[in-house]
């Protein structure tokens, strides 16, 4: 019987232990940044189909035009899609809140990314209407998603057609990267 008892790590045992705990956290935080790059794309896209429905829906059953903008500190449309996006009343297609009746809801579409617009004839697009039909009123357009780190195999894309439907673009060449209309894959 000894007189001493052995308690506790010895020093060895103890870098040893730091050493693999460095080595698994390292590994998993490639992981946890995808994970969270992914839960941010899922939120946007849930945003982005909660309004574009919500414009739709208000469209038909109040028979009047509906625009779907970020809107500037003058309540004016922007292309700014990194500010609050308002589904709004706009019969007279004038692209701004004159009315306090006007808007629906307020919702921050992108989440933890950057939401970019297809180019409209003057620069980047600064809305989406609705006509009383539920069809698109003016041209097709698209909205991108991209994480912050601007990975591109972590972002979105989604078309809106003349219908007024949404379509999510989808990776079809397996390369990771979900791709245009024209078939080329999108860059963040």
């Amino acid at each position: 019987m000894s007189l001493y008892s052995h308690k506790g790590l010895t020093l060895i045992e103890l870098l040893l232990t730091i050493a693999i705990l460095s080595i698994i956290t390292s590994l998993t935080i490639g992981s946890f940044n995808w994970l969270v790059e992914r839960s941010s794309a899922a939120a946007t896209k849930s945003n982005i189909e909660r309004a574009f429905a919500l414009a739709r829906f208000t469209a038909v059953t109040e028979q009047t035009i509906i625009t779907i903008c970020p809107l500037d500190s003058s309540k004016k449309c922007t292309n700014d899609w990194s500010l609050p996006t308002t589904v709004f009343r706009d019969p007279s297609s004038s692209l701004e809140i004159t009315d306090p009746n006007q808007p629906i809801k307020s919702l921050a579409l992108p989440s933890g990314g950057y939401l970019t617009p297809s180019n409209s004839f003057n620069g980047p697009r600064k809305h989406f209407q609705y006509r009383s039909d539920g069809s698109v009123r003016g041209t097709l357009g698209n909205l991108t998603w991209c994480p912050q780190s601007r990975n591109p195999e972590s972002a979105i894309h989604v078309r809106i057609n003349f219908g007024g439907r949404l379509a999510w673009s989808r990776d079809s060449d397996g390369s990771g990267i979900v791709e245009t209309a024209s078939g080329t894959d999108i860059s963040c």
